[in-house]
């Protein structure tokens, strides 16, 4: 049933920001820093997990690969190349605890389904290659409204050899949609675009969204390692990502209405990394924040801001080092989680993937959660 125009834009204004950012110099500092237990994952053998507010104090959560752990400790049989939990919100600082991912879909399925020509149901192909649908960001939430969600993924199509892509992968879109607040009920996904943008176009959305000033923006990698910024307005119905139309790309220092090649000069914008991280608006600095890492194989994190979504961002800034794994393990996946904060900007929960041996001698994936307060 269609929404009244006055309740739809009710409704897409609720969930964005203002319309005007004032210029600024913000000089992000370090107030503490607290140690929470890594994530609980109830028995699952996980990697790099995201997460994007969804219901009231009830965030939605994307993983990577994903395995059941046995009562020996060994990882089972069979890899999920991507999975979805809810969780609450973590323990105060004073007391910080666990924050436990639930699964109430149990293990086995695959939260975005792979594509016909992706070695389904798994990804695994009769040459031993395989296809990953793995997201580096949770997906943009354009709708929300008691208990309805509407949501898109843009998810590259990534084919592996071994951990060497073998590809220039093109992007589907995914429609992520939820019909109750129920914690017991994981969202549906399914493929609305596939090859949404092509192998020649930036993965707009595949690397980092923000919702504001009435537009999803969506960064996406270039091949000089930075990030580039589409924008899509949220005027169409529960503001959909699906109509091209509706969406201009930031080149060259302005908004144009044609889709560039990823090649083309002016694309990528300057102070941008394409390492995994995560950007969001905070209320506390009046501006628009980018908390990611500098690659394989550490824990450190970056911050850079900006004043608007397409920048000028910062040069990034180191100001925290976690502890990594196993000696010869890589450790990565640095990203940020503003859906687990009350909104006011003043701290930022990161959390990042290394391998660990657990307590029955076995390397499994480690996830920790940290809080950093700012000054």
């Amino acid at each position: 049933m269609a929404l009244p125009f006055v309740l739809l834009v009710v409704l897409l204004g609720s969930s964005v920001q203002a319309a005007s950012y004032r210029l600024q110099n913000v000089n992000p500092a370090v107030a503490n820093v607290t140690i929470y237990p890594s994530l609980d994952m109830q028995g699952l053998n996980r990697d790099s997990c995201v997460s994007v507010a969804w219901e009231p104090n009830q965030p939605l959560w994307v993983c990577r690969d994903t395995q059941q752990l046995q009562s020996n400790g060994q990882p089972g049989i069979g890899v999920v190349s991507n999975t979805a939990s809810y969780s609450g919100i973590p323990s105060d600082v004073s007391n910080p605890q666990a924050l436990v991912l639930t699964s109430p879909q149990g293990f086995g399925s695959l939260f975005y389904q792979l594509e016909a020509d992706e070695c389904p149901e798994f990804g695994l192909c009769s040459d031993n290659s395989r296809w990953v649908g793995w997201p580096n960001t949770g997906p943009v939430v354009t709708f929300a409204f008691n208990g309805a969600v509407s949501a898109y993924q843009v998810l590259g199509r990534v084919h592996l050899n071994g951990l060497t892509q073998i590809n220039d992968p093109d992007f589907s879109l995914y429609h992520v949609t939820s019909q109750t607040a129920d914690p017991n009920t994981i969202p549906a996904t399914n493929v609305s675009i596939s090859g949404f943008w092509t192998s020649d176009e930036v993965g707009y959305g595949n690397d980092a969204s923000v919702v504001a000033n009435g537009y999803a923006y969506l960064y996406g990698a270039t091949p000089s390692s930075g990030l580039a910024v589409a924008r899509s307005s949220l005027t169409g119905f529960l503001g959909n990502l699906q109509d091209k139309s509706l969406y201009e790309y930031y080149v060259n220092g302005q908004w144009q209405a044609a889709v560039p090649g990823k090649n083309d000069s002016g694309v990528t914008l300057e102070n941008t990394r394409s390492a995994q991280g995560t950007v969001y608006f905070s209320d506390k600095w009046n501006s628009f924040v980018w908390i990611g890492g500098d690659g394989f194989p550490n824990a450190n994190f970056y911050i850079s801001t900006a004043p608007n979504p397409e920048g000028p961002w910062t040069s990034p800034t180191l100001f925290y080092s976690g502890a990594v794994g196993d000696p010869n393990t890589l450790t990565y996946s640095t990203v940020a989680h503003p859906a687990l904060t009350d909104g006011t900007g003043d701290y930022i929960f990161l959390s990042y993937s290394r391998v660990i041996t657990n307590a029955e001698g076995v390397q499994v994936y480690d996830q920790p959660l940290l809080r950093v307060d700012w000054q």
